[in-house]
């Protein structure tokens, strides 16, 4: 090892330095970190583990354009994938808020935006990984194309294990070509059975939006926004819908949705072009970066949850399509996290934080032994 420094980065230029560094963790009982923080209040003076940064592995492996794959190490920002992709016209449909972020935390965090009412998450593109155990040991799974899974499927397992079973170091991503067109609208209704009413005309209507986030502001923040001098762009509860295709198949999609979305105001974008669906999607990392706490329920559950929640004096924002919301602590009484779990079982549904409900903390018996099989000796540091 050329680091000096007990609390100096790793730097590694390839897999085999990563299974070198892995070892000597093993051997000599340090621990190593390599999932980016998403949410959380940061190191504390007593974490002594050693970073791993894979800024260095940062290649493209292979990109058979025609294939819609593409391999690259994990080292690589995903501005960089985006920008050797949009040279075929190609894109990773998976949003993040953090541009910055590498393709290796990405999958080590699982995150997915706005668009994953329409496109699904990474567990759906990840088709091939290269990683490194806790024992130093590489291994593969999956390949680069698409229809190649035999047995277990070790790239779901790794999606999303936030760097508990091991560094990956390489991925092999599926490819959507890049939409000739895309549209983005708001609107914004004040009375929520207006909300409700277009909330059950989008679960069956004839468009196909790509996203459909929501804001529901709480009963204070409503009368902020709608008071007497205020302008009805503040309206409390509103929808930001995009679409993407032909031109001609945006355009009608958007009439489509004025006639489900009766009763509000509409806000068109096209006159912003720098604002745009992709935009919206980067700019939103609803909860995981604010320490937000997650409910998931069903679509049809979703206006009853944000009511009670409102009531309570929380505003809440989310994936309508996908009927996950998030809640913050707005009003500071700390009870945001017990409020949630009282409402989720009244009318059904699950609720997470990033930091408190980590997957690769996990009790059950299954997890526990699928991180002492893939990293025995504990090198890895769990955030």
């Amino acid at each position: 090892m050329n680091n000096s420094s007990p609390f100096e980065a790793f730097k590694p230029a390839s897999t085999k330095e990563v299974a070198d560094i892995v070892r000597a963790a093993a051997k000599d009982g340090f621990a190593l970190r390599t999932a980016r923080k998403v949410g959380g209040k940061g190191r504390t003076k007593s974490d002594t583990s050693r970073p791993v940064s894979l800024r260095n592995m940062e290649a493209v492996v292979d990109y058979p354009a025609r294939d819609m794959t593409i391999t690259v190490q994990a080292g690589m920002p995903l501005t960089e994938l985006k920008k050797i992709l949009a040279e075929e016209k190609q894109q990773l449909p998976v949003d993040c808020f953090d541009p910055t972020m590498t393709v290796g935390a990405l999958v080590a965090s699982d995150l997915a935006g706005p668009r994953q009412f329409a496109y699904g998450t990474l567990r759906d593109y990840v088709i091939g990984i290269e990683a490194v155990d806790g024992q130093g040991r590489i291994f593969h799974a999956g390949g680069r194309v698409v229809k190649n899974v035999a047995g277990y499927d070790l790239c779901r397992l790794m999606v999303g294990s936030r760097g508990s079973l091991g560094i990956i170091t390489q991925l092999t991503f599926k490819l959507k070509p890049i939409p000739e067109h895309s549209d983005l609208r708001t609107f914004r209704f004040d009375q929520v059975a207006d909300f409700d009413a277009a909330l059950e005309k989008l679960n069956v209507t004839a468009a196909t939006p790509v996203m459909m986030d929501f804001t529901f502001a709480s009963p204070e923040l409503a009368k902020q926004r709608t008071g007497p001098d205020s302008e009805r762009k503040n309206l409390p509860y509103s929808l930001c819908i995009g679409v993407e295709g032909t031109e001609t198949s945006c355009d009608w999609q958007i009439k489509q949705l004025r006639q489900d979305c009766a009763g509000s105001e509409e806000i068109d974008f096209s006159g912003h072009p720098g604002w745009s669906v992709t935009q919206h999607c980067r700019s939103f990392g609803y909860g995981w970066h604010n320490g937000d706490v997650q409910i998931r329920t069903l679509p049809s559950k979703l206006v009853a949850i944000v009511s009670e929640l409102s009531e309570r004096g929380y505003s809440t924002q989310g994936h309508a399509g996908n009927a996950i919301l998030f809640a913050g602590d707005e009003i500071k009484d700390g009870k945001v996290r017990s409020v949630c779990e009282e409402v989720a079982a009244k009318h059904g549904g699950t609720v997470s934080e990033w930091d408190v409900d980590h997957p690769a903390k996990a009790t059950d018996p299954l997890s526990t032994r699928l991180r002492s099989t893939f990293d025995p000796h504990s090198v890895f540091l769990v955030e």
